[in-house]
């Protein structure tokens, strides 16, 4: 009689400890579904760090307060297709949720000058931002950021909570429903 119940609870304990496992591996995933399959949602939000850009004159421009806004930080280049495609919609987002609820920075990869970035975002009519620089790529590096268009997704708390690897139409109500939650 011991060693059926030995088996019995040797058995429960396996099927209970499994039962944990997949539960808490459930509840530790984002449960927010993505409007799009270019956005990784973070698990949990990631310390954002103090990022250092040129400005259009060259001087070094640090981001350390999120002003309580949720932040779109975009990685663009002049010769990306993908980004040209995009960035009217990331425009049109800063009039949609407004610019008390969401700041966009651009940051343009390439070696450019101000006016050939300028040109290139004045050409799409985008007026609800501008652009900053990494021309040596250090936050690429720091981010490990793998091509562009990549934008990052910022709480109001500074964290990061989700990146969009690739190009998104940013007008698209399931994204704009989406982004509102955080």
């Amino acid at each position: 009689m011991m060693n059926i119940f030995s088996i019995f609870s040797k058995k429960l304990f396996i099927f209970t400890a499994v039962l944990l496992l997949i539960t808490n591996y459930g509840l530790s995933q984002p449960n927010i579904p993505v409007p799009s399959r270019n956005i990784i949602l973070h698990a949990e939000t990631k310390d954002f760090p103090k990022i250092a850009l040129l400005d259009k004159n060259k001087n070094t421009e640090y981001f350390i307060n999120f002003n309580n806004k949720i932040t779109v930080i975009n990685f663009w280049a002049t010769w990306c297709a993908p980004c040209k495609k995009e960035m009217p919609s990331l425009n049109k987002l800063v009039e949609i949720v407004g610019k008390n609820n969401i700041q966009v920075i651009g940051v343009n990869v390439e070696g450019v000058t101000y006016d050939k970035a300028k040109a290139f975002l004045d050409d799409l009519k985008v007026t609800n931002f501008d652009t900053f620089f990494d021309q040596d790529l250090q936050l690429v590096k720091q981010l490990s950021l793998r091509g562009v268009p990549t934008t990052l997704l910022i709480n109001k708390e500074g964290k990061e909570f989700a990146r969009v690897v690739g190009s998104i139409n940013f007008e698209d109500s399931k994204f704009i429903d989406w982004i509102k939650q955080f």
